[in-house]
C-alpha cells in the first residue's frame, strides 16, 4: 500500500512540474486545482476532468512553446467535401433524388438564380433530352425524349404536364408564368400518368416556389441589367409571424425592349413587359394540421411577333419591294419587314389551398397522413399579328378571345405499415382521389388585308389556288403588276375574313395508388395504378363573313358563296355542335430497386402513359375533327450512385418509349391541322454528373443526352411546300422533328476564399446536335449541330448576404435558329426565329 501510494505521490508532482512547465511566463498553477487533482489521483478517479479543470489546462500555450525541433501529432485532414442531399417530391412525397426509380433531373432555386436563368428554355438546357421553346408566350413547345406539343393549333392538351405547388395546370401557355421566386425545377421523364394523370406521356415538369420559413423571417431580391433593355427583379420576402402563421410575397417585374428589328415599322419586336405577383400564407393550428393558402397572378404584354423571312424567291422578292425596298431573307441578322403592328397581351390568376392532417399511427398504419389541394385558376389571351409576315398588308390573325378556367381537386392519403400482410418487411404507400373540370373557348378571325387582291395576280397566289407552279410570264412579272394595285385592293376586298368559334368543356375523375414494398434491406418493389375516366364536349364552326365596299353590314355568306379570305383557304363553312367524346385511362406502373450499397441504387421500371384525343380546334372544313389518344410504354434501366466519400454523384438511365397514334400538327398552308401520325419510338441514355473534386475550389456539372426519336409509322405524312401542295410523303423509320441526337452541359465552377468574400467564376458549354424543326422534316428547317459558350464572374459574401455578377451567354455570338416553318402565303419561302445572340448582364443579389 504504501509503494502505491508513492508510485500515485509521484505521478501527481510529474504532473504539477509539467503545469508548471507547460504553463505561460504569466501564467501559475493554482493550488485549488492542484488539491483537486490531488484528490482525484488519491481516490484513484477515472473520470474525466470537470469542464473547469479542462479549460484551466494550458493547451495553448503548449503549442506556442513548443520547441522547433519537437514532433508533433500530425494535423487531423480537413473533411472532403460532401454533395448535399436533394429532396424532391416527385413521388407525391419527400424523398431524396437518389430514392426516386425513375429518370429525375433537379435544379435547386440557388443554382438558376447564381446562373441568371429566367426562363424554362433556359432551364432546359442543363437538363439532358428536354427542349423548351417559347417563341410566344402564349403558346410554349415543351419536348421530352423527343415528344412533345406543336401547341399553334390550341386543339393539343401538352404532352408535357406542368405541376406547380401541387396543382396541374391544363394548358401549355402556363409554362411561362411561373418562373420566380423557386425553390426547385424538378423534371420527370418518361410517362408519369400514375401519379400524375393525363397528359404527362412524355413527362412533368414538377415546380416548387419557396414558402413561409420555418422560423424567423427570410429574403431575398435579384435585380438584373441586361442588353436589349433587359431589366428583371425577382424578390420574395417571408417570415414566420408567430408560431402558427407564416407568410411569404414574391414579386416578378420583367422588361425587354426587343432583339429584333422591324424596318417597316421602325420598331423592335419581341418586345416584353411581365408582372407577376405571389402570396403563400402558412396556418399550423396544431402540431397534426397545416394549411396553406396560395394566390398567384401573371400578367404579360409583348410586340409580336419575332418572325423573319429565309428562302425569297426571284417573284416573292419583286413583289414585297413594292412595300419595303429594304426587304430580305437572311435569317440571322434579327431583321425582318412587316405591316402589322402586333400585340399580344396574356393573363392568368389561381387559388390554392391545401390541407395536411397528420394522424399518426391509426387503423394499423404509421404516420398515416392525409392532404387535399383544391384549386382554380383562369386564363386569358388575346393576341393581333401579321400572319403572313411581311410588309403587304395581306392576312392577319386576330384572336379575339381565347379563355381557359380550370378547378381541381385531389386528395390523397399517405403513410407506411411494418409489412404487407405480414410478408417481408415495411410498406410505403400514397393512394388518392383526383377530379378536374375545364373550359376552354377560343374566338378567332383570318382577316384579309387591303393588299390582297394585288397578291391575287402574284405567282404565290396562283401557285396556292391551283396547287402547282405558274408558267407564262417571267419571274416576278405577276409580283411587280400586282404591287400597283393597292388602292384597287380596299375596294375590291372589303371587309372580309374567316371566323372560327370554338368551345369545349372538360371533367376527369380519377382513382390513383402506388406502394413501395421493401422485399429485404436491398430490394424493393413498387407497383402504381391510376385508373381515369375523361369526358370532353365541343362546340366548333367555321364561318366566312364580308362585306363589300357598298354593303351596309357584314353577313354571312352561305354555301354556295365564298368570300376572299374563304377562298384563298379553301375553305368551307361548317357548324357542328354537341361534339362529345368519354375516354377510359388505365395508367399502371412498375419499379424494381435494388441497393448494393447505401449510396447506390439500381432500378428498372416500366410504366404506361395516356394522352387525351380532342377536337380540332381550328379546321377549313369541319370533317374529320375528332382525334385520337395518344399511349405510351415505356421501360427504364438506371442507376443512381455517390462516390469517393459522397463527392461524386453520378446518375444514369437507358430507355425505350413506344407511342401509338402520335398526335401531330400538319401545315395547311396557312395554319395547322392536327391528325394521328402512326406510331413512333424513342430509345436513349440520360447522365447527370456532379464532381466536388479534389481540389477545393472546384467542382464539375455536366449532363448528357443521347436521343434515337423516329416515326415507326407515318405513311401519309405531309411533305415540304416544294414537292406541291397538299403533296405527301412516308415518314416510317425517319428521325423526328425537334429530336437531336446528343445534347450535353459541362459547367466548370471556381469558388475562391477571398477574405470575407468568395469569388465565384464558371464556364457553361452546351452542345446541341442537328435537328429538323418541322414535322415534315424539310431540309430546309435543318439546323446544325453547335455548341454555346456563356461565363460568369461572381463575387459574393460568405454568408451570401450581397453578391454581384457580371457574365455573358452565347458569348462567341452564335447564331442558331430555333424553329422553321412554311410560310403562310408564300409558297417555297420560310419562317424562322432566331436564338438570341450575344447577351451581356449584371446581377445584383441581396438576401437578408
Amino acid at each position: 500500500m504504501k509503494k502505491v501510494t508513492q508510485i500515485r505521490g509521484l505521478r501527481v508532482g510529474l504532473l504539477a512540474v509539467a503545469m508548471g512547465l507547460c504553463a505561460p511566463p504569466t501564467a501559475a498553477v493554482d493550488d485549488s486545482e492542484l488539491e483537486l487533482l490531488l484528490e482525484r489521483e488519491a481516490a484513484g478517479s477515472r473520470e474525466p476532468e470537470s469542464e473547469a479543470a479542462a479549460e484551466a489546462l494550458p493547451v495553448l500555450a503548449v503549442a506556442r512553446e513548443t520547441p522547433v525541433a519537437e514532433v508533433r501529432a500530425p494535423a487531423p485532414a480537413p473533411a472532403r467535401r460532401q454533395l448535399e442531399e436533394i429532396v424532391v417530391t416527385a413521388q407525391k412525397t419527400e424523398q431524396g433524388l437518389r430514392d426516386v426509380p425513375i429518370s429525375v433531373s433537379a435544379l435547386q432555386g440557388e443554382f438558376l438564380q447564381d446562373h441568371a436563368v429566367a426562363t424554362l428554355t433556359e432551364a432546359a438546357a442543363f437538363v439532358p433530352n428536354v427542349r423548351v421553346e417559347s417563341i410566344s408566350p402564349s403558346s410554349p413547345q415543351v419536348f421530352i425524349r423527343g415528344f412533345g406539343t406543336n401547341t399553334f393549333n390550341p386543339s393539343f392538351e401538352p404532352s408535357v404536364g406542368l405541376v406547380q405547388d401541387e396543382v396541374f395546370f391544363g394548358r401549355g401557355a402556363y409554362f411561362t408564368e411561373s418562373m420566380f421566386d423557386l425553390a426547385r425545377v424538378e423534371v420527370l421523364r418518361g410517362p408519369q400518368g400514375t401519379l400524375f394523370g393525363k397528359n404527362t406521356v412524355a413527362g412533368v415538369f414538377n415546380v416548387v416556389s419557396r414558402g413561409a420559413p420555418a422560423d424567423g423571417s427570410e429574403s431575398q431580391m435579384s435585380l438584373h441589367q441586361g442588353q436589349w433593355g433587359e431589366r428583371r427583379l425577382d424578390a420574395g420576402f417571408g417570415a414566420r409571424l408567430n408560431d402558427q402563421v407564416g407568410a411569404r410575397i414574391a414579386v416578378l417585374e420583367s422588361r425587354r425592349e426587343g432583339r429584333v428589328y422591324n424596318t417597316k415599322l421602325d420598331r423592335r419586336e419581341d418586345t416584353l413587359d411581365q408582372s407577376a405577383q405571389r402570396l403563400r400564407l402558412s396556418f399550423d393550428p396544431t402540431a397534426a394540421v397545416g394549411v396553406e393558402l396560395i394566390a398567384q397572378r401573371s400578367d404579360t404584354e409583348v410586340n409580336f411577333w419575332p418572325r423573319q423571312l429565309l428562302d425569297l424567291d426571284a417573284d416573292t422578292r419583286a413583289y414585297l419591294e413594292n412595300f419595303d425596298p429594304a426587304i430580305e431573307d437572311d435569317p440571322y441578322d434579327f431583321r425582318t419587314s412587316f405591316d402589322i403592328a402586333g400585340a399580344l397581351t396574356k393573363s392568368s390568376s389561381t387559388l390554392a389551398a391545401s390541407t395536411r392532417w397528420d394522424h399518426g399511427d391509426a387503423l394499423g398504419l404509421e404516420q398515416l397522413s392525409s392532404t387535399v389541394v383544391v384549386a382554380y385558376s383562369r386564363l386569358d389571351i388575346w393576341q393581333y399579328q401579321d400572319l403572313d409576315v411581311s410588309p403587304a398588308d395581306l392576312i392577319r390573325l386576330a384572336v379575339d378571345r381565347e379563355n381557359f378556367d380550370q378547378r381541381s381537386l385531389e386528395w390523397r392519403v399517405t403513410g407506411s405499415a411494418d409489412s404487407l400482410f405480414g410478408w417481408r418487411d415495411g410498406v410505403q404507400f400514397v393512394a388518392g382521389i383526383y377530379a378536374y373540370d375545364a373550359g376552354y373557348h377560343i374566338d378567332t378571325s383570318i382577316v384579309a388585308g387591303r393588299d390582297l387582291a394585288s397578291y391575287a395576280l402574284t405567282n404565290d397566289a396562283q401557285q396556292l389556288l391551283s396547287g402547282g407552279a405558274v408558267s407564262g410570264l417571267p419571274g416576278g412579272a405577276l409580283g411587280a403588276l400586282g404591287g400597283q394595285l393597292p388602292p384597287l385592293a380596299a375596294e375590291a376586298v372589303g371587309d372580309d375574313y374567316y371566323r372560327f368559334d370554338f368551345y369545349q368543356s372538360t371533367r376527369a375523375l380519377a382513382l390513383f395508388g402506388q406502394f413501395t414494398w421493401d422485399l429485404g434491406p436491398r430490394w424493393a418493389l413498387t407497383p402504381g395504378l391510376r385508373l381515369g375516366r375523361e369526358d370532353k364536349r365541343a362546340d366548333a364552326s367555321g364561318q366566312g363573313v364580308c362585306r363589300s365596299a357598298t354593303a351596309t353590314q357584314e353577313v354571312p355568306v352561305d354555301a354556295t358563296q365564298q368570300c376572299v379570305v374563304q377562298a384563298l383557304l379553301a375553305a368551307e363553312n361548317y357548324s357542328v355542335p354537341g361534339i362529345e367524346r368519354s375516354e377510359v385511362q388505365l395508367s399502371p406502373k412498375l419499379s424494381l430497386q435494388y441497393r448494393p450499397r447505401d449510396e447506390m441504387q439500381v432500378f428498372a421500371t416500366w410504366g404506361l402513359g395516356f394522352k387525351s384525343g380532342g377536337v380540332n380546334a381550328i379546321s377549313f372544313k369541319g370533317v374529320d375533327l375528332e382525334f385520337e389518344p395518344e399511349r405510351a410504354q415505356t421501360l427504364e434501366l438506371g442507376i443512381k450512385s455517390e462516390w469517393f466519400d459522397r463527392s461524386l454523384g453520378v446518375n444514369a438511365t437507358v430507355y425505350e418509349m413506344q407511342i401509338d397514334k402520335l398526335q401531330v400538327l400538319a401545315f395547311n398552308s396557312v395554319l395547322f391541322d392536327v391528325t394521328n401520325a402512326g406510331a413512333a419510338r424513342s430509345r436513349g441514355l440520360e447522365l447527370d454528373l456532379q464532381w466536388l473534386t479534389p481540389l477545393p475550389v472546384l467542382s464539375l456539372n455536366a449532363s448528357l443526352g443521347l436521343l434515337d426519336a423516329r416515326y415507326r409509322a407515318y405513311p401519309n405524312a405531309p411533305a415540304p411546300v416544294g414537292q406541291g401542295m397538299g403533296a405527301r410523303q412516308d415518314l416510317s423509320g425517319r428521325r423526328m422533328a425537334f429530336a437531336p441526337p446528343v445534347s450535353a452541359t459541362l459547367t466548370p465552377t471556381l469558388d475562391i476564399p477571398w477574405g470575407n468574400w468568395t469569388l465565384n467564376a464558371y464556364v457553361s458549354i452546351r452542345h446541341q446536335g442537328g435537328q429538323y424543326s418541322d414535322t415534315d422534316l424539310d431540309p430546309a428547317t435543318y439546323e446544325p449541330a453547335h455548341a454555346i459558350w456563356s461565363a460568369q464572374l461572381r463575387l459574393a459574401r460568405a454568408d451570401e448576404a450581397v453578391a454581384l455578377a457580371l457574365g455573358g451567354k452565347n458569348l462567341s455570338d452564335r447564331r442558331v435558329l430555333n424553329q422553321v416553318i412554311d410560310s403562310a402565303l408564300f409558297p417555297g419561302t420560310y419562317l424562322t426565329h432566331q436564338m438570341p445572340g450575344r447577351e451581356l448582364y449584371a446581377t445584383l443579389a441581396i438576401r437578408f
